[in-house]
């Protein structure tokens, strides 16, 4: 695929309402733009659960952010806190948690977040403190990081089925065999034991994630996988299945059940997820929609919605103007896909609670872009994480009726490159006294 040029007229040139809508308009990207912001304070988002419902503050919510700042035994460190506090001030109206593991084998390094019985009072104080900040629940991530599982306990990566697009990107794949079928059967009472701590720790509901090429992400798509987690439809969805419904079993009625879920993988048939069979993949939701549908019979109540591979295809579910991967397209492109796919899920399950995603790219710009997806019902609620990262206080200010472009994300990526650097993750432009040290040692190599 031939990259897109990044010098493109208007790559950069939207400082205003009238200029994006303009650029949206001229290139046929189906972005819903309004001025009418008053929906942002609005408490109309309402997430159910199986004894009731949810009623949030207003639509602007906080998307999974990792920041690898856990300490080695999966305990919040103080930056960890000092994030989380960040969030639960910012007046977002819900706070999605990073990932937190459900085995030590799966975290993706040594500093990624893990709830045990010695650690659980340290997450029983830090949520008390959020919740002195504001009344917004707190859904705890279970993750397995399945294939980037990098740590300690993890000698080899640990993946459900061969993927020759991502052993591209990671030859060393070639050389390791995918867990067995005894192994991914022992997982969903894992799951089960992790939301029951996570509630015990104070967390108003849990997200069983499935997105991002991690395994139950992954086990999505092991169209090639032989036995009962591989091949048909119900033999693929199977093990996501099983983690669901220990999960559901093991919390009180009243717990949110959510999901982080990747609608389509973007990446080339047999080895994505939600695809067509296109020599260049395109969208195809038939089977994220059926198998939501079916979780939703269950219990599930809210979808933080995304596309795509952080590790394998960025530019589909993080737009940014700068990053380590070459540009295919436009990134306003991207946020236009992103959006319609969310739209095609609210209008099939209109009752599930459908968080949208990749607003960070538009900067101040962003609140025009919210406001226009929430009057033009493509969404319940409007996400954001970078800019979460970023704008300390964001969501306040949006409900306002206004963003300042010297606190907005500039979408420059160095919060993912400190990440692929392996270090603490933040924004080191907005939030410089603790993060642009950390950029300019592990990114530039330089000390201050």
């Amino acid at each position: 695929m031939q990259a897109f040029d990044m010098k493109r007229k208007y790559m950069y040139n939207f400082s205003s309402y009238e200029e994006l809508s303009y650029v949206c308009r001229t290139n046929n990207w189906d972005i819903a733009l309004s001025k009418d912001t008053s929906v942002l304070s609005e408490k109309r988002p309402v997430i159910k659960t199986r004894s009731g419902q949810v009623e949030l503050s207003c639509p602007i919510t906080i998307h999974p952010m990792e920041g690898f700042d856990g300490l080695e035994d999966g305990t919040p460190s103080e930056l960890t806190k000092r994030r989380w506090l960040r969030f639960s001030g910012s007046g977002a109206s819900l706070i999605w948690s990073e990932a937190i593991s459900v085995v030590p084998e799966g975290r993706t390094n040594d500093h990624q977040l893990m709830i045990t019985e010695d650690n659980l009072d340290v997450y029983k104080e830090l949520i008390s403190e959020m919740k002195k900040n504001s009344d917004a629940p707190v859904i705890a991530q279970l993750t397995h990081s399945g294939r980037m599982s990098k740590n300690s306990a993890t000698k080899t990566p640990l993946f459900i089925t061969r993927n020759l697009e991502y052993e591209r990107v990671r030859p060393g794949d070639k050389d390791v065999e995918p867990v067995s079928d005894e192994y991914l059967s022992s997982l969903p009472e894992k799951y089960a034991e992790a939301a029951k701590l996570a509630v015990k720790a104070g967390f108003d509901g849990v997200d069983i994630k499935a997105c991002h090429g991690y395994l139950l992400g992954e086990s999505l798509s092991a169209y090639n996988r032989e036995g009962i987690y591989g091949g048909s439809y119900i033999n693929r969805t199977r093990l996501y299945r099983e983690c669901f419904d220990a999960v559901v079993s093991a919390v009180p009625d009243n717990i949110i059940i959510g999901a982080r879920f990747g609608l389509s993988d973007m990446i080339k048939y047999p080895y994505g997820f939600g695809v067509t069979k296109d020599e260049i993949p395109q969208p195809d939701f038939t089977e994220p929609v059926k198998l939501l549908k079916e979780c939703v019979e269950k219990g599930l109540g809210v979808i933080d919605m995304t596309m795509g591979s952080p590790y394998f295809n960025s530019y589909i579910n993080r737009p940014a103007n700068m990053g380590p991967y070459v540009f295919v397209e436009h990134p306003l492109a991207g946020v236009a896909r992103l959006e319609n796919a969310g739209y095609v899920v609210k209008q099939a399950i209109p009752e599930l609670c459908l968080i949208g995603t990749g607003y960070s790219y538009l900067k101040e710009q962003a609140i025009y872009a919210a406001a226009g997806l929430l009057n033009e019902n493509r969404a319940d609620c409007v996400g954001f994480g970078r800019m979460a990262f970023a704008y300390e206080g964001f969501a306040n200010d949006m409900k306002n009726g206004f963003m300042d472009k010297n606190k907005s994300c500039i979408s420059c990526g160095k919060c993912t490159e400190i990440m692929r650097a392996g270090g603490t993750t933040g924004c080191p432009i907005r939030d410089q006294q603790i993060y642009l040290p950390i950029y300019r040692k592990l990114c530039m190599h330089k000390e201050d």
